[in-house]
């Protein structure tokens, strides 16, 4: 449904202490600007990735950075790529923390590609890591983070009722949470709990979780970043549109769709407010027998539709082509390792039939040598 929803709530706050004074100030530079400017922030911590004093907890922190700002740019596979490179980090440490975190990514990028199942798969290992008794308990962010994006994937897959039951876990680990960021991430859980309700028909319910999603400023221990103040301002009032439609009330509705499209004029496009706002504006104008709007509406809905259709369709080809690159390299590896284990396997047993064919022969020259000395002294 909504991409940037999905962006916010890998915002990691990662615990690491960095080794090098001068990579410390850096991540911690980098860190400050993931949301500002997240290309600087990506360039800044790929230098100290690129460091080759560079320590294990910094390579995880800049790695994140990384992940964290390819997903803010909308760059799937350089998330994939800076993600798969975490995982086999947690892996070869048994660092269940990191694992968890770096799953949600993943999860949530295939999400991103319209991999519903692919999404699940690395969702499902991740709530299943939370039951972990190695987990510390202090990761309520995590597990907050974790049933958010199930409920995400069980939105998309049109499951509304395991999505709100996950939407509520989320709350309620957001709710326990410390961490300033669970502030942000609790307002988008209420706010696509608000959409789920919506789709089914529940619009009271709806408008008082729309209400819970709503920004204000001094409700937080840190005040909310800019982007995400305006961007669910945008969606709650894209929310408001959709129960006012619900309810019938379809010129309220196109009203505050007008609106949000004419505020929207210079903002940053974004598909997910457009390509909603102009399908709902299709559906009210057509209640309202006005066939040319909902003609023209449809019209700017179905060509962005079909243009972001195409764009995901060849960013899972780019996918598919990078996996088959990535398996005939990791083959290749394999032959090679193979090969020299043959080698190897090879001179050791060359060597272990040296030594038995010279202790053969000591052995045989020693009874010759004692036959000899026998029959000498007969």
């Amino acid at each position: 449904m909504r991409d940037w929803i999905l962006v916010i709530c890998f915002l990691f706050a990662i615990p690491v202490a960095a080794s090098n004074k001068d990579n410390e100030t850096r991540l911690g530079e980098a860190e400050k600007l993931v949301l500002e400017n997240p290309q600087k922030a990506f360039s800044i911590a790929q230098k100290v990735y690129a460091d080759p004093d560079v320590s294990h907890a910094e390579k995880i922190q800049s790695l994140f950075i990384m992940t964290n700002t390819s997903n803010l740019m909308q760059k799937p596979l350089t998330v994939i790529q800076y993600g798969n490179e975490v995982l086999k980090i947690a892996d070869n440490r048994d660092d269940l923390a990191t694992k968890i975190k770096i799953l949600g990514i993943l999860g949530n990028t295939y999400q991103f590609l319209k991999l519903n199942e692919k999404a699940r798969y690395y969702l499902d290992q991740a709530e299943l890591l939370l039951a972990s008794p190695k987990l510390r308990d202090s990761m309520d962010l995590v597990r907050g983070n974790t049933f958010y994006l199930k409920a995400m994937n069980y939105f998309y897959s049109l499951d509304s009722d395991i999505a709100i039951s996950y939407f509520n876990k989320a709350i309620d680990q957001y709710g326990r949470s410390k961490n300033p960021l669970s502030e942000i991430n609790i307002k988008l859980a209420y706010l696509n709990k608000a959409f789920c309700l919506i789709n089914q028909n529940k619009t009271q319910e709806a408008r008082e979780n729309l209400k819970f999603a709503a920004v204000t400023p001094n409700e937080t221990s840190k005040p909310y970043p800019l982007q995400f103040t305006q961007l669910q301002d945008a969606f709650i009032e894209l929310g408001n549109a959709r129960i006012l439609a619900a309810e019938d009330h379809h010129a309220e509705s196109n009203l505050v769709l007008l609106r949000l499209l004419e505020q929207r004029k210079n903002a940053q496009a974004r598909e997910d407010i457009e390509n909603d706002s102009y399908q709902l504006l299709a559906e009210n104008f057509l209640q309202l027998g006005d066939i040319a709007k909902h003609d023209y509406y449809e019209s700017l809905f179905s060509k962005q539709s079909a243009k972001s259709n195409r764009e995901s369709a060849k960013l899972v080809s780019q996918l598919i082509a990078q996996n088959s690159k990535n398996y005939n390299a990791e083959k290749k590896s394999i032959n090679l390792n193979y090969l020299l284990l043959i080698i190897v396997l090879g001179v050791t047993m060359a060597v272990i039939l040296s030594v038995i064919l010279l202790k053969t022969i000591n052995v045989y020259k020693k009874q010759r040598d004692l036959k000899k000395k026998i029959f000498s002294n007969l």
